[in-house]
């Protein structure tokens, strides 16, 4: 008899369960965003949009849930009956799902917060994010560290469905690199350290990737590069899918006690 299908129910508990943190980080984030807007707003200083700020913090949000997922949720979901083929398949079912979500709900809070502020009369500027997010011309350090803290940005008001669906993929590849970590440290304990090299190659590389798909600033050494938008795309789907492979073979042979 052919057994029911479990990895829905994991990812449909995955996503409830991290959407759960998603909302809570998020209302951290609107509370710092509604006390830094009162602050400026007497020094007449700039400050950034609730998507821009949000923008920045909810990739570290992804790579911190993303380790926890490894080394917490594996072993709960395995004690309870699911098969680490479930658990893996609907990990990445319900992520994906919250790495879609927060950029939709920051792009609307966003938009509330500044049709509120136009209501009171409440004249805020908001400081350039796309400056911050520019390298230094044949500085390849300056160029990796950027682009770990700075990842590929578009504004929203410019082209709104670009800019989410760049989000989207910066908070996906996020916690794909924070998932490799926790699963290489569970896995292979003190020698799992080698996996945070690999998280920021995949976090650089999909950069990279994402960058020079979309026509988005690029270091020095690519500005040259010419190919068609197809193959950049089709590298970030294959760099996903390779680090997920990795991911699988670890979380395979981790040993969980009952």
């Amino acid at each position: 008899m052919r057994q029911p299908r479990i990895y829905p129910k994991v990812a449909k508990d995955m996503f409830f369960i991290q959407s759960k943190w998603a909302f809570q980080f998020l209302i951290v984030m609107l509370i710092i965003q509604v006390v830094k807007t009162v602050t400026t707003f007497f020094k007449s200083s700039n400050e950034n949009s609730f998507y821009d700020a949000t923008f920045i913090a909810a990739n570290i949000f992804m790579l911190v849930i993303g380790i926890i997922s490894a080394i917490a949720f594996l072993p709960s979901f395995v004690r309870n009956g699911v098969t680490r083929k479930d658990y893996f398949k609907g990990t990445l079912i319900g992520t994906f799902g919250v790495a879609v979500a927060i950029p939709i709900i920051s792009a609307v809070v966003s938009t509330i917060l500044d049709l509120i502020f136009k209501i009171m009369n409440v004249r805020v500027v908001y400081e350039s994010f796309e400056s911050l997010n520019v390298v230094d011309e044949g500085n390849g350090i300056a160029d990796i560290i950027i682009s770990i803290i700075f990842t590929p940005y578009v504004d929203l008001s410019s082209n709104w469905i670009l800019a989410l669906v760049v989000f989207a993929i910066n908070l996906f590849t996020y916690y794909i690199a924070g998932w490799l970590v926790g699963a290489a440290f569970s896995r292979l304990g003190i020698l799992g350290i080698v996996s945070i090299v690999l998280a920021f190659i995949l976090i650089y590389v999909q950069d990279l990737l994402v960058s020079i798909s979309f026509g988005l600033p690029v270091p020095a050494f690519l500005k040259e590069l010419e190919v068609p938008i197809v193959f950049p795309l089709i590298g970030i789907v294959v760099a996903i899918v390779l680090v997920c492979l990795v991911i699988r073979v670890l979380t395979k042979r981790i040993i969980v006690k009952y």
